[in-house]
């Protein structure tokens, strides 16, 4: 079902009003807590975010599992792009999480899941309903059905964003990360690791509120080689306020094991 544009246009006007990618709540720690040291916040600036080659085997090659399932995350995240506000809400219907379809606005944990799904890592009867709006603090049940603790590490690093050294404690591609908005944030946000570049460069495809409106881009969070490079230091710059602003409260991370993991069994 399409939206009509009066709706659209009043959904859009909630979102903004809290400037929320998702909703917002206070910070409390969970589970271990990753030991991490302070980097010095300097000016962000987007980097180009290279392609990330396919690869093609030759008849009789042997395919590498683990890599076969990274590039398996990869190529689903990707399905997902939208580089207008119109396509993003498009994107949003078309994961039907919510009443009338979807928000832009507030998609970014169903999106994050089901990525997730379609790479095989959660399994692919979740809800995604019961990731919209999600909140560490309430919603533990559904996590832990949803990410098992023997297959799944959960991690908390209370640390800002901006303030952890990913050369020390690095994301790993298939990590889920809850962002706490913290006391100085709009609004909390939860992605996927879509892939880890040669360089150790992190990114995710997913939802963020940009000078075009929401649109769904493949987003370079950090470069541990130059901290301050990447969406993790433009959502913890206070420049960026009228963007809206989050990360203050540091990050909950549910982190597969080992991979290749399927969690319906291997395709």
């Amino acid at each position: 079902m399409t939206l009509s544009a009066s709706v659209r246009r009043l959904a859009m006007l909630a979102g903004l009003i809290s400037l929320a990618n998702c909703q917002s709540f206070n910070h409390s720690p969970i589970n271990e807590t990753i030991e991490a040291t302070a980097t010095i916040q300097s000016t962000s600036t987007r980097s180009a975010i290279p392609s990330l080659p396919t690869i093609i085997p030759t008849v009789g090659a042997i395919i590498d599992p683990t890599q076969a399932q990274l590039e398996l995350l990869y190529t689903s995240s990707i399905k997902y792009l939208a580089d207008t506000e119109e396509k993003s809400w498009q994107v949003a219907g078309s994961l039907g999480y919510a009443p009338l379809g979807g928000y832009p606005s507030n998609m970014c944990g169903p999106l994050a899941i089901s990525i997730l799904k379609d790479a095989g890592i959660i399994s692919k009867v979740t809800n995604l309903h019961d990731f919209w709006l999600l909140n560490p603090e309430e919603d533990g049940e559904l996590l832990v059905n949803a990410f098992p603790a023997d297959h799944f590490e959960w991690m908390h690093n209370p640390l800002p964003i901006d303030k952890i050294d990913y050369g020390k404690v690095p994301l790993r591609a298939g990590d889920l990360v809850y962002i706490y908005s913290g006391t100085r944030g709009d609004f909390s946000h939860v992605l996927a690791v879509t892939r880890i570049d040669a360089d150790g460069r992190a990114y995710s495809v997913t939802n963020n509120y940009t000078e075009n409106g929401f649109v769904i881009q493949e987003f370079l969070l950090y470069d541990p080689t130059e901290p301050g490079t990447g969406v993790f230091y433009e959502w913890t710059n206070p420049a960026n306020r009228k963007l809206g602003l989050t990360g203050f409260g540091g990050m909950n991370i549910w982190r597969p094991r080992q991979l290749p993991y399927y969690a319906d069994g291997a395709p």
